[in-house]
Formats: C-alpha cells, sequence, structure tokens
C-alpha cells in the first residue's frame, strides 16, 4: 500500500529537513547582486493541547553549538510528549503593490536585497524580516536549521538579475511575537504543511488549475511596452505568453496578519507585464509561483522522510516552476520540453538522492550545482528550434504535394479538353 504524504507526522518532516541540511551543504552561486529570504516554521499543536516543550531543552545555555549537537537537542525537542500531533506551519507574506516593481504583489518569504553592511547572507535575512515584519529571528525563540541552495532570479530569460539565499528557521515557542507589517507588505500568512503536501500527493500539473500569464513580447523588449510599434504587436501575435503553474496555499484569517488595504487591480505596468489583471491571492487562498515556488520544491525536497517514488511514483516536484508556452500555439514546443523535464528533473538528479563533489578553486562544494531554470531555457530555445523546422519542412512538403496536386488537375483539365 502506497503511503501518503499527507499522513506522516510533520515532525519527522522537520527531523528529516534538519538532517539533510546539517550533512549536505547548500551549493553557492557567485554573483555580485544578492539578497536574502527566510523561511520560517512553526509548530501549532491543538487547541486543547496546553504543554509545549521549553526552550531549555535545546540547551539554550550553551554559548557553542555544534551541527552534531543541534541535532540532538532539536531530536529531543520533536520527540516531546505530545509533539506528533503538531502540524507545521510556514510563514509566507504577499508584497504590497508598487508601479514598477518587479515583485509588486508577488507571494513569498520576507526578504530583500543584501547591503553592504550585511556581514553574511544570513544577516540579510534577519534584518529584513526584522524591517518588514518587525521578528527578531536572533532571539532565544527562534533557531537558525541551515541554508538552502542559491536560487537565481532571471531578466530576459538567461541573465541573471538576482542570487536569492534562502535560510530556514524554527520558531521555538507556542505564540509567535506580534508582527508589524511595513508599508512594503501587505498581508502574512501562516499556511499548514499540509497543504503543501497534497501537492507531493496529486503534483499540480501545467495548464491544470490556475496559471500566470506573462506577455513574452514585454520581456524582452520592456522599452517598447508604453509605445507598442507595429513590429512590437507582430512579436507579441507570434510568440504570444508564457503560463506559469501556480501552487494554490490555503490560508485562514486566524493565522493571518493584515497591513494597509491594497488596490484591488494591478497597476498599468503590470498589466502590461502579465497581459491581464492577475490576482495573485484570494479570500482563501495564496498563489505562489516562479522563484519563491522553486524555493519551495527545494524545500520540499530536503524534507521528505521516505524516498518520493514511496509517496508517488509519478512525482518529480510540487509543482513545475517553469513556463509553458501557449499550448494552442506552441503545443509541439511544450511536448518537447516537458518530456526533457521528465527525464532531467526527476528527482534521482536532484538533492538529497544525488549529490556530487566537485573541486572548486581549491574547495570541495557538495551538491547538484545545477540551475535549472537556466537549463529549462536552454531546452526551450532548442526545442523551438526543432519546432520551427519540423513545421518548415512540413510546410515544404505540404506546398510540394500542393504543387503536384495542381499539375495533375492542370493535366487532367487539359486531356479532357475542359
Amino acid at each position: 500500500m502506497t503511503t501518503r504524504a499527507q499522513d506522516i507526522p510533520h515532525v519527522e518532516y522537520i527531523a528529516q529537513l534538519l538532517r539533510h541540511m546539517v550533512s549536505v551543504p547548500a551549493s553557492r552561486a557567485e554573483w555580485p547582486k544578492r539578497g536574502s529570504v527566510a523561511i520560517i516554521v512553526r509548530l501549532a499543536l491543538p487547541d486543547n493541547e496546553q504543554y509545549f516543550p521549553s526552550y531549555d531543552i535545546l540547551g539554550a545555555k550553551q554559548k557553542s553549538q555544534t551541527p552534531a549537537t543541534l541535532v540532538q537537542a532539536l531530536h529531543r525537542f520533536l520527540n516531546a510528549d505530545g509533539m506528533e500531533k503538531a502540524r507545521v506551519q510556514i510563514l509566507f507574506i504577499q508584497r504590497a503593490r508598487y508601479p514598477g516593481d518587479p515583485w509588486s504583489g508577488h507571494i513569498g518569504f520576507p526578504g530583500g536585497k543584501r547591503e553592504p553592511a550585511d556581514a553574511s547572507d544570513r544577516a540579510t535575512a534577519e534584518r529584513e524580516t526584522m524591517e518588514e515584519l518587525g521578528l527578531d529571528l536572533r532571539a532565544s525563540g527562534y533557531v537558525y536549521l541551515g541554508q538552502l541552495d542559491d536560487t537565481c532570479a532571471y531578466a530576459l530569460f538567461t541573465r541573471v538579475m538576482l542570487v536569492i539565499s534562502p535560510h530556514v528557521y524554527l520558531q521555538l515557542t507556542k505564540q509567535t511575537p506580534p508582527m508589524t507589517l511595513s508599508a512594503e507588505i501587505a498581508s502574512a500568512h501562516w499556511v499548514d504543511f499540509g497543504h503543501i503536501l497534497r501537492a507531493v500527493d496529486q503534483p499540480a500539473k501545467p495548464f491544470t488549475g490556475i496559471n500566470i500569464p506573462v506577455d513574452i513580447a514585454s520581456r524582452v523588449f520592456p522599452a517598447c511596452c508604453s509605445s507598442e510599434p507595429l513590429w512590437y504587436r507582430g512579436f507579441r501575435m507570434l510568440f504570444g505568453r508564457f503560463h506559469y503553474t501556480v501552487l494554490p496555499l490555503g490560508y485562514t484569517k486566524d493565522n493571518s496578519v493584515f497591513g494597509a488595504p491594497q488596490l484591488e487591480n494591478i497597476v498599468i505596468e503590470e498589466h502590461r507585464r502579465y497581459s491581464s489583471v492577475v490576482r495573485f491571492s484570494s479570500d482563501t487562498e495564496l498563489y505562489l509561483w516562479g522563484v519563491s515556488l522553486c524555493i519551495l520544491g527545494n524545500l520540499v525536497d530536503l524534507s521528505l522522510p521516505v524516498p518520493p517514488e514511496t509517496l508517488n511514483p509519478s512525482y518529480t516536484s510540487i509543482a513545475s516552476p517553469w513556463p509553458q508556452m501557449d499550448q494552442c500555439r506552441w503545443g509541439d514546443v511544450n511536448f518537447l520540453v516537458n518530456a526533457a523535464h521528465r527525464v532531467f528533473w526527476n528527482p534521482r538528479w536532484r538533492k538529497p538522492w544525488h549529490v556530487r563533489v566537485q573541486k572548486r578553486r581549491g574547495e570541495k562544494t557538495v551538491g547538484n550545482n545545477i540551475d535549472y531554470f537556466q537549463a529549462h531555457f536552454y531546452v526551450l530555445r532548442a526545442a523551438f528550434v526543432v519546432s520551427c523546422l519540423c513545421k518548415a519542412v512540413a510546410m515544404w512538403i505540404a506546398g510540394k504535394a500542393a504543387m503536384r496536386m495542381g499539375l495533375r488537375a492542370t493535366r487532367w483539365c487539359f486531356g479532357s479538353k475542359c
């Protein structure tokens, strides 16, 4: 009988996540423009459960903790009486809408760009979380679990715009300190991990449910969005849009904090970017996509306590973060790209099921070190060339066949003296 991801106690996911983060170092992408996000996790017990393990169980008075002692201490914490009933919750934010902001209205994690005064990427995540939410991740109520692989955010498909370093924290108290949202944040939501595990049992597929349409022309030629010359419109008609798969995350208002009211519709600049008025949330769900979805997928991979094929033989990821082209125009391109994804995005090629040691600048780095967004666009370009060649050959064959049929019709017409 196949095990369902939703049936496994949530504390087992946290224990496995910690073991993998300690034993498999994160891969770092060298890039001058960097940013960091904080993935904050808490354990929620049923309302009738009054007991919550004390922070002292972690040996808080120890001045120095090694990874081994941290794993042992958290193991005792997670195996305390009643913790098997705990539900994991992850903190997501929705950014406020601002004209010209590429992250306007998006769902993601607290964080921002690294500043010269920041000592490290981790310091950036902690500073930004304090500024945006008023949560002090350096306080005794939180413990740092580790870092995920760097994730690249791209502009114009293959040009790196920013490298994002995700850092994971576990809340050690039952109650979260009151949050004070800055003007940059529209709302903050604690999402039950069960909503994410549903995507392990039944992964979201392209063109099923909700997707985010992004105008390709505005991404390639952003300077022409306002004037829209004739050639620009022709480019848009030919290539259409990218469709990003969305992972819906259910939330409740009891586990949410809201800032100042936001405008209902996205501003004109965003309308041109997304080809239509796009909403990134509803009254009951958050719509996660893009880079944030890729980061969450890496977190889920490291936290699965059993091999993914045990949970779902067809599992590749909780949702494909890569875009699909318009199905009616470029369905063959999507078919080729998705076929390549099934091979190269298979879990056996990702952490923690596949790791390799590379020597770089005299140091050893552990990891798969594959930028799947960049790999996607390489595959997409190759599939696009193959598609165009096949269509050109098909049109040539069809033209030759039409000419032959025309000649036969002409000969028949003259032969019968029509």
